[in-house]
């Protein structure tokens, strides 16, 4: 069985979408939420159809099985002022430059295909395509995400800031291009 990678299509989207909800941990307890990881965010059809048209998402299959998907946006479609927003300010802050860079994340694995090298055969996908493009990825995480906190130092993506909504509280990360190329 050899997993494969390729760029979402419309038809792709009702999969994402289960994917994402199945990886929100809701019903868990906050400790195994934590271990496990989970998504957050809001996201439709709509907003996946957006998704696809700008930088793409990135799905990547094993014998036609959905294993998981890498979501990207372009750091200048992000207007809202949540998460998003603060890490376009955060990567800012941090010396990258304006519309050199993406947002990636979330990135979501099917339980079954967890520990298998699926979000660095992912990021491989998008770091080929939009490299030429970007300069670099961002990315936040909750730091109740102890689960994604760990995949992505592993992946050794820098740190680069801290900031906090409401009560949560949340670590920007940064990669620059070419680090995941083969």
């Amino acid at each position: 069985m050899t997993l494969s990678i390729r760029r979402a299509v419309s038809a792709d989207r009702a999969g994402v979408l289960a994917l994402i909800d199945g990886a929100r941990g809701d019903g868990l307890p906050a400790a195994e939420r934590a271990k496990q990881g989970f998504v957050q965010g809001r996201f439709d059809e709509e907003k996946l159809a957006s998704m696809e048209a700008d930088t793409g998402i990135y799905l990547a299959e094993e014998d036609g099985r959905l294993a998981g998907a890498a979501l990207t946006s372009a750091a200048s479609s992000v207007v809202d002022g949540g998460p998003p927003r603060l890490t376009v300010d955060a990567a800012l802050r941090a010396g990258l430059a304006p519309g050199r860079f993406y947002l990636y994340g979330p990135v979501v694995v099917d339980p079954p295909f967890r520990g298998r090298g699926v979000v660095r055969s992912l990021l491989r996908a998008v770091d080929a395509d939009l490299g030429g493009r970007f300069e670099h990825g961002v990315l936040f995480v909750e730091q109740a995400n102890h689960k994604s906190l760990a995949v992505h130092r592993h992946l050794g993506m820098r740190e680069l800031a801290e900031f906090a909504v409401a009560d949560r509280r949340y670590t920007v990360f940064g990669f620059a291009s070419g680090t995941f190329r083969d």
